[in-house]
C-alpha cells in the first residue's frame, strides 16, 4: 500500500464499483424483483471488468498484459473460494439452528 494510501483512506475502489454496478443495475433491472444476479447481469459485469482490465493494460507490453491477466484470474479464483467458505460456514450455522 502507498504512503499516501495508509496515511489517508480514501474511498474503497471495490465499494465504488460494486455501488455503480447497483445503481446501474436498479436503474436497467434485467429482472423485476430479484435479489439476484442472473446471468445476463452477470455477462454485463464480466465484459465491463474484462473491457476496463485491457484498456488499463493495452499500452503495456505483452508480458505485463500477461501478468496482470493472470493476476486477475487468480485472484477471481481467491477471492471465490472465500465467498464459497463463508456461505458453508453460514449454512452450517443456520442448520445447527434448526
Amino acid at each position: 500500500m502507498s504512503r499516501k494510501r495508509e496515511d489517508q483512506e480514501g474511498p474503497c475502489l471495490h465499494c465504488m464499483m460494486v455501488e455503480l454496478i447497483d445503481d446501474f443495475f436498479a436503474g436497467n433491472p434485467a429482472t423485476a424483483g430479484s435479489d439476484k444476479v442472473d446471468t445476463d447481469e452477470a455477462d454485463e459485469v464480466i465484459d465491463a471488468i474484462a473491457k476496463t482490465v485491457a484498456e488499463l493494460t493495452s499500452q503495456q507490453d505483452g508480458v505485463i498484459r500477461q501478468h496482470v491477466i493472470e493476476q486477475l484470474m487468480r485472484q477471481i479464483m481467491h477471492y471465490d473460494a472465500e465467498f464459497r467458505r463463508e456461505d458453508a460456514v453460514g449454512a452450517i450455522a443456520s442448520h445447527a439452528r434448526h
